[in-house]
């Protein structure tokens, strides 16, 4: 599932490093699509996450929170609803492979953290 957008800055030594806006959510991701991105330019995007281990997904007892909170280096805390699909609503879309384990949780608000996130655009 797509989301807009915004190119806000660009890393000049990591070059696949971009900060994003993405519904007034200040984001940094890495660039995984073969189109270089500009700074200034808004982009229909796909946003997947990327973990070295497995997902400790926890459910969120009593609460419904959809937020983002990042915690170093380049690694994310992440808590949404579970769509179908595949996808995770945390205030923007997040369509990821990785939660395809975890189809039992559908409609269900869950939690978990990811070492990045990574930004996919078609040209």
């Amino acid at each position: 599932m797509d989301n807009l957008v915004a190119v806000n800055k660009i890393d000049s030594l990591v070059e696949e490093k971009v900060e994003l806006l993405i519904n007034d959510q200040k984001v940094v991701a890495f660039n995984v699509s073969p189109q270089e991105l500009e700074i200034g330019e808004e982009y229909k995007a796909e946003i997947d996450i990327f973990t070295n281990d497995f997902l400790e997904i926890t459910e969120q007892k009593n609460e419904q929170i959809k937020r983002i909170e990042h915690l170093n280096n380049f690694s994310y805390m992440l808590w949404g609803e579970l769509l179908e699909d595949n996808v995770l609503d945390v205030g923007f879309f997040i369509t990821s492979d990785l939660l395809e384990d975890h189809e039992h949780l559908v409609g269900h608000y869950i939690s978990f953290q990811v070492d990045r996130l990574q930004i996919y655009c078609e040209s």
